[in-house]
């Protein structure tokens, strides 16, 4: 039980990492040629979604499961702010990736043109939180560059990188049609999945201490 309380935050940033990887290359690719009803009823269709979506479903809310418990555990003190920004709105998106899934229920309406309700739900979650939790990510990942020590202060920059993308992704999809998103997805996702896993991996430096020294009382 110890173990789990000093501990199970690096057992669940990894093991929602190695999910998130996993599920991330099994999502479907999309034609920018096409509509985004068009794109959506392709890619639900597809027999990857839903297995690629449930992978980085559970990945997220084990990733968000990491973050909560390092928060507890008083991880990153210096990083205490960001890393609640960072947990409330990956928490909240969490959320997103479960209606991302979802949508698959749609493709018989999306396939005959029709935007559903679950699908619109979809998409404006992710409008508003893709930008949300991208910048709760990289606020976390700056703070940890600047609070870390050795390779573990490298380790964020893919946070950074990660949040930045994933931040884009979505008002970049919106904003141009025409243009090719997959890989801003893509890069979002797998820089994420892997700052959860090497630092579920490696853990976090240690806080140092400074302990008073004790008054030297002179004697008469």
């Amino acid at each position: 039980m110890s173990f789990l309380r000093t501990h199970g935050w690096r057992l669940a940033l990894l093991v929602g990492g190695v999910l998130m990887a996993a599920g991330g290359p099994m999502h479907p690719e999309s034609d920018s040629r096409d509509s985004m009803t068009q794109e959506l009823a392709t890619m639900t269709a597809d027999g990857r979604w839903v297995p690629g979506h449930t992978l980085i479903m559970v990945g997220t809310v084990l990733m968000v499961a990491g973050l909560w418990l390092a928060r507890s555990a008083g991880v990153w003190p210096a990083a205490h702010r960001a890393l609640t920004a960072a947990a409330v709105t990956m928490s909240l998106y969490a959320v997103e990736t479960a209606f991302h899934l979802a949508a698959a229920a749609d493709r018989a309406a999306l396939a005959a043109g029709e935007l559903p309700t679950l699908t619109l739900t979809h998409l404006a979650l992710a409008t508003v939180l893709y930008p949300l939790s991208g910048t709760g990510l990289v606020l976390l990942g700056l703070a940890l560059i600047g609070t870390e020590r050795g390779i573990r202060r490298v380790v964020p920059v893919l946070l950074v990188v990660g949040g930045l993308l994933h931040a884009s992704s979505i008002i970049v999809t919106l904003s141009l049609p025409d243009f090719e998103a997959t890989p801003l997805f893509a890069g979002a996702g797998m820089s994420i999945a892997l700052w959860s896993l090497l630092t579920g991996a490696l853990g976090a430096s240690r806080t140092r201490t400074v302990t008073a020294e004790p008054a030297v009382v002179p004697v008469a």
